[in-house]
């Protein structure tokens, strides 16, 4: 893997002296680690950069997805100067946000007061005294219908403090996910001024020009090739603390995840995947311009890029347009080994990056795996749909006492069997090419119950024997499952149809306990891993539920 991520580039530093340091940080990075150990966040990377002995003091921060002007105290009059000032909340700092006006709603003006807290991962507005006060003073700069450029002093610092406030008035922050921004290349908010409490200067101001993303956006001026520019660091930035990790410590390395989103990374239809020392593309809209996009990656120092070119109905083509969508060698530069071997927290899978549309690994899957491999230790695990079988493979790795994978591809068997040869002992793991539906009737007849069943089906499928459409067809599947599942077994299940929703998804479920007549202790909700983001508006791909029986 390449070895730049993460870097501190010297030109963020905008000031620095023997009291300050202040660095303009880029839109996607964090302020600080989000746990002990990690390396991708500014203060671990300002601090290697300085050759500092002891941790910066952080006393101020800027959310992951802001960027602009943050500053660091050096010595320890700065630091007890910035202590003094924020407690007092005199610490000034100026911000500019370009927001999308709901009808009716005015640009946010003046004085704002509200009293702010945090319920469920979300900040809100609140009338309780739980809360805390948050003051802010904004002033429009510039409108074109419903887009506004506005500028906005805060009197205090609290978590998500503007994108609330605004959001409450009307005005959400183009491009913040969380608070419902409207659809943006990154998060339109930054940091443009701080006056520092300077202890032989006196009050010291720092300040930089709004970035010309922001006008552009307000004048609706922003092509793809723009939005792809200003989006791909962006998208690395918010990669990495997991690619710090993956060069830490290779016992437990992720070395192939998504290094860009679609929409949830500002281009929709456009897809970046990490398999070791390569790329794979993937591209949804025929729009986009495929030169610009290369160029773009090209120039990240990985050693070949593979290009899937995505049709709304793949499974329709034949092998000659299969290898014009997907070609079987890199598009840039060299080819990856036919079976190259990428580790998930450590585990490794066999991939093929030129075999069609398809990798032979669902990257989305990786936290399922992890959960999987966390549940297993001397347990039975049936996978069903089990493709390459990279659940049995986590659930070998996590000490199960024995595997069923199951799935109509003799090929996919095959590659699973692979991919147990690499992580375990196969003796204990077994192999059933047939129809899934007829394998869980034949399983229930002769009483054979698993501790842990994994379901990842496709969104259609058809065999001699069955034809399987997701949607409402999930309760009976759900009702034969649970079935086949022993009193106090859990049962992990996923679904990457885009039609579906995850309330809808667990309605399914507790409706196929109720065919069933099987009790459920609980159902809860998995997330796919956050390098999956979805876009504005969007709910995530991955649809996951846990159910365990009662």
């Amino acid at each position: 893997m390449p070895a730049p991520f993460p870097t501190f580039a010297p030109q963020w530093i905008v000031h620095h002296d023997e009291h300050f340091v202040v660095v303009d940080k880029p839109a996607g990075m964090l302020s600080i680690e989000r746990e002990a150990g990690g390396e991708g966040a500014l203060v671990t990377r300002l601090t290697r950069h300085l050759g500092l002995t002891r941790p910066l003091a952080v006393h101020s921060r800027l959310d992951q997805e802001t960027s602009g002007l943050i500053a660091f105290a050096l010595s320890d009059r700065a630091q007890r100067a910035m202590a003094d000032a924020t407690d007092r909340h005199a610490l000034e700092k100026t911000y500019v946000a370009a927001v999308t006006l709901a009808p009716g709603a005015r640009a946010p003006s003046g004085r704002m007061e509200d009293t702010l807290a945090e319920r469920d991962g979300l900040v809100q507005i609140v009338r309780s005294r739980e809360g805390k006060s948050a003051v802010a003073h904004a002033r429009t700069l510039r409108t074109i219908e419903r887009r506004s450029l506005i500028e906005v002093k805060l009197e205090t610092g609290r978590t998500h403090q503007i994108r609330v406030q605004f959001a409450h008035r009307g005005a959400p922050i183009a491009g913040d996910l969380l608070y419902g921004g409207a659809p943006a290349p990154r998060m339109m908010l930054a940091s443009v001024a701080i006056t520092l409490p300077h202890p032989e200067r006196g009050p010291l101001t720092i300040a930089r020009a709004t970035p010309p993303l922001f006008t552009q956006w307000i004048e609706d001026a922003i092509t793809i090739e723009d939005a792809w520019r200003e989006a791909l660091p962006i998208a690395i930035e918010r990669r990495s603390d997991l690619l710090a990790a993956t060069r830490r410590d290779p016992s437990v390395a992720t070395t192939a995840f998504r290094i860009f989103s679609e929409s949830g990374d500002g281009v929709p239809g456009l897809a970046v995947d990490v398999y070791g020392d390569h790329l794979v593309v993937h591209l949804h809209d025929c729009a986009l311009d495929e030169t610009s996009i290369l160029d773009g990656v090209g120039g990240l120092g990985f050693d070949g890029i593979y290009l899937k070119r995505r049709p709304k109905k793949a499974q329709d083509l034949s092998q000659k347009d299969l290898e014009a969508h997907a070609p079987s060698a890199p598009v840039r530069g060299e080819p990856a080994p036919d079976d190259l071997i990428v580790r998930e927290h450590g585990v490794p899978f066999h991939v093929r990056l030129g075999d069609g549309m398809s990798t032979g690994l669902f990257l989305d899957q990786r936290e399922n795996r992890r959960r999987v491999r966390e549940l297993a230790q001397g347990k039975s695990v049936l996978n069903l749909f089990s493709y390459t079988c990279a659940f049995s493979v986590a659930a070998a790795v996590g000490g199960a006492r024995s595997t069923l994978s199951v799935d109509a591809s003799q090929r996919a068997l095959d590659r699973g069997r692979a991919h147990e040869a690499l992580a375990a002992d196969p003796s204990a793991h077994r192999f059933v090419a047939d129809d899934v539906f007829d394998v869980l009737a034949r399983l229930a007849k002769r009483g054979e119950r698993f501790d842990l069943v994994c379901v990842d089906p496709p969104t259609f499928s058809t065999t001699k024997r069955s034809r399987w459409t997701s949607g409402k067809d999930w309760q009976g599947l759900f009702a034969k499952v649970l079935a086949v599942v022993i009193e106090r077994g859990s049962v992990i299940a996923t679904s990457n149809d885009r039609r579906m929703t995850q309330v809808t998804f667990r309605a399914h479920a507790r409706a196929g306990a109720e065919l069933a007549k099987v009790q459920l202790a609980r159902v809860v909700d998995l997330a796919p891993p956050l390098d999956f983001r979805a876009g504005p508006g969007e709910s995530p791909l991955l649809k996951g539920v846990l159910i365990e029986r009662g």
